[in-house]
């Protein structure tokens, strides 16, 4: 629909979850930062012609505030997104989770790169020691000292295991 109407500077793609599950499926046009809500297949068309082509943001499909009852079309004024200073999940809804080319190109992989090939286990270890990293489960152990403790540990073969499941219920770490 974008091609068809001529709107060659416009691009057109999918993201992981904005964070705000309960308003989805959501679309986030850039650079003006309009958020609408509760989209449906059926409201592309109004969105493209209206707001895309004609420069109309379709009011309709702005987030509504709880509190005020007003619209807030856009994200920035979002109450729920404010105060947000997101680090680990900076790029949640802005690349493409399908598209490894769209992480690469926010810097994804540049600390694999740098433990694989400039520093030595020892570093990393340190890094992670550093870091404060611990575990999930009751403890709280120091992830960092549990790889040291492997390292250290003797014969020249060993083995790692990962319980990706853990977090007891209550453990606040």
């Amino acid at each position: 629909m974008v091609a068809e109407l001529g709107l060659n500077n416009v691009k057109v793609d999918f993201t992981g979850c904005h964070g705000f599950c309960q308003q989805g499926p959501i679309a986030f046009v850039e650079p003006e930062g309009i958020f609408y809500t509760h989209v449906s297949v059926e409201d592309v068309p109004e969105i493209t012609q209206s707001h895309l082509r004609d420069g109309q943001p379709v009011a309709r499909l702005f987030y509504i505030d709880p509190v005020t009852d007003q619209a807030v079309p856009y994200y920035k004024d979002i109450n729920f997104y404010k105060k947000q200073q997101r680090i680990v999940l900076r790029n949640c809804g802005r690349i493409n989770p399908e598209r490894i080319e769209d992480y690469l190109t926010t810097g994804g992989y540049q600390s694999l790169r740098k433990v694989l090939f400039e520093m030595t286990p020892e570093q990393v270890i340190d890094e992670v020691k550093r870091s404060g990293l611990r575990g999930r489960g009751g403890a709280g152990f120091p992830t960092g000292l549990k790889w040291e403790f492997c390292r250290n540990s003797p014969g020249t073969q060993k083995y790692m295991i990962c319980n990706a499941d853990e977090g007891d219920p209550g453990a606040f770490m």
